[in-house]
């Protein structure tokens, strides 16, 4: 009888040892899991961080843009006396002062339109570009010379764009009051 005990023992032996190393093998997965999800995780912060640094370099780079063009306006007494006579269209802007006056509103709109894009991307919150640049920009193409000027120069402008902006210029001058058209002479 213990030559046939032996076998059984045996047998009972190698079944232990399967479930024990079955055991383990399951322990590792569910370890291996664990270790994928914290990797998940850690991947996730380092992502969102690095959004939050390019969301942050974007704004930067806009507003060093836009300081850009802003110093042209302010820095120079002549150019601001220039952009304003151009923005009130009362006495005809000279020749020379005319095209000065179209490329400061091209600059103006094409400025105002890296923010529209860079919002449209989600690059910047969409604040920046709805109450920011959008109403700047109207403040300007609202007046009797910035119509004009508008009307000349937005077919060089993306036609997205100027959709978005011909949306909001409905609200902004009802609400101000103002033409964003040119009005008949």
């Amino acid at each position: 009888m213990s030559d046939e005990a032996q076998p059984d023992d045996r047998q009972s032996r190698l079944v232990q040892r399967r479930a024990r190393v079955e055991y383990l093998a399951f322990i590792a997965q569910i370890v291996s899991a664990i270790a994928i999800v914290i990797s998940l995780v850690f991947v996730g912060i380092q992502l969102r961080d690095g959004n939050t640094v390019t969301i942050r370099n974007e704004s930067n780079a806009t507003m060093e843009q836009w300081s850009a063009f802003r110093a042209s306006i302010y820095a120079d007494k002549d150019t601001a006396a220039m952009f304003r006579a151009g923005m009130d269209a009362t006495a005809p802007l000279d020749p020379a002062d005319q095209m000065r006056f179209l490329y400061v509103m091209r600059e103006h709109a094409w400025a105002t339109f890296q923010i529209w894009d860079r919002t449209n991307r989600r690059l910047v919150p969409s604040a920046n570009f709805e109450g920011g640049a959008a109403p700047g920009f109207l403040k300007v193409i609202c007046t009797p010379g910035g119509a004009l000027a508008w009307a000349e120069i937005l077919s060089e402008l993306p036609p997205a764009f100027v959709a978005d902006m011909d949306r909001i210029a409905v609200t902004y001058s009802v609400a101000q009051k103002v033409s964003c058209v040119p009005q008949d002479e």
